[in-house]
Parts: C-alpha cells; sequence; structure tokens
C-alpha cells in the first residue's frame, strides 16, 4: 500500500520508523540517486556508494524537515558520500563519461560528432567536480537534477540570491577552465526583471 502514497505521508511514515514506507521513497528516487553518485564515482562503486547513501539517509531522516524535497536531500547526502569517497587517500577518481539512462542518441550523429560530445560532457562534468563544495553542490542540483533555486535555498539554508550567486561565481570559474568550449550553461533566471543583472 506505501506505494500508492503521498511523499508527505511516507516521509511521517518513514520517520516513525516504517522501513517499507522509507524503501518506498528511495526507490521512486532510486535513478536520480545512482545517477548523483555516478557523477562522481565509477563503475561498481557505483552501486554500493547508493547503498551507503540510503544508509546515512536512514540515520538522520530524523533531521529531515521537509525545507526542501526528499529528492533534494537524498541527492545532497549521494553527493556528500560520493566526494568523501572521492577524497580518501587511497581513491580521486571522477566519473569520465556521463551515462544516460534511456541509453539513446542522437539519431544521425557521426562517431565524430558523438565523440567530442562525450568528451565535453566529461570535460563539464570533472570541472564542475573540481569546484570548491559550495559551488559545486547549487550547479549539480539546479543543471543536471533540475532543481529549482527555491529548493536548492532551502536545502542548504540559504537565501535564493546567495544561491544564484553561488551559481553564477562557479559558471565564472568553469567558464575559466572551459574557455576552449562554448558556453557551458546560461546562468539562472533572476525572479523578477532587472535593469543591473541579478541581484545577489
Amino acid at each position: 500500500m506505501s506505494g500508492f502514497l503521498a511523499e508527505s505521508e511516507l516521509v511521517v511514515r518513514a520517520q516513525a520508523g516504517d522501513r517499507g514506507a522509507f524503501a518506498t521513497l528511495c526507490e521512486r528516487h532510486r535513478t536520480r540517486l545512482w545517477r548523483t553518485v555516478a557523477s562522481v564515482a565509477r563503475g561498481a562503486e557505483v552501486e554500493d556508494l547508493a547503498q551507503e547513501a540510503i544508509v546515512r539517509a536512514w540515520c538522520a531522516l530524523h533531521t529531515f524537515r521537509s525545507e526542501a524535497s526528499f529528492a533534494a536531500w537524498v541527492c545532497r547526502i549521494a553527493l556528500n558520500v560520493a566526494h568523501d569517497y572521492q577524497k580518501s587517500a587511497w581513491r580521486r577518481r571522477v566519473l569520465l563519461f556521463w551515462q544516460d539512462d534511456r541509453g539513446e542518441e542522437p539519431e544521425g550523429e557521426s562517431p565524430e560528432s558523438l565523440f567530442a560530445r562525450r568528451e565535453m560532457q566529461r570535460r563539464v562534468r570533472k570541472a564542475v567536480a573540481a569546484l570548491p563544495e559550495r559551488l559545486r553542490v547549487p550547479i549539480w542540483l539546479y543543471y543536471f537534477e533540475e532543481f529549482t533555486l527555491a529548493e536548492i535555498a532551502r536545502l542548504e539554508g540559504a537565501a535564493e540570491s546567495t544561491i544564484r550567486s553561488r551559481v553564477q561565481t562557479g559558471l565564472k570559474r568553469l567558464s575559466l577552465s572551459l574557455d576552449d568550449l562554448q558556453a557551458v550553461a546560461e546562468e539562472p533566471p533572476c525572479p523578477k526583471p532587472q535593469t543591473k543583472g541579478c541581484e545577489v
């Protein structure tokens, strides 16, 4: 029955100790969580780290306050798990090729174009992974996982304008390390029209 419940109800049940409700929550966001870990790790490590992220989420579930979505919260934990692993003394590696869950490629794309696109994706994601955490997390969640700035702000406990500023700063740093590529991404839109750019 838990599979038909709203996410808010599943969270309440999980926080009361219902492991089945928690399992349903994780299953709903399994692909996104796995993809988040795969942004840093690779191969057989991904599944192990994803499982560790789920364990950490279960242990920290009492701290979840629904200020951001459960998906954003658990993906934040997954990023921390993956980067903790990456920074360990015996392992330093980033994902070299982005894995599209659908496994689809644009029709008619030449091998040369495919290689160039994959190489660009690899470089962009490696550059993002090298950013300081306060810049890396908002950029990853905003551009790669498509969370809103408002969701990220609630998750990070910061003002939305601060998150927007961090994204802009991160993009400027990326433009320096990827200066031979076209623009990595457009800056996030202002919440309302401005005459002098976004407020930060």
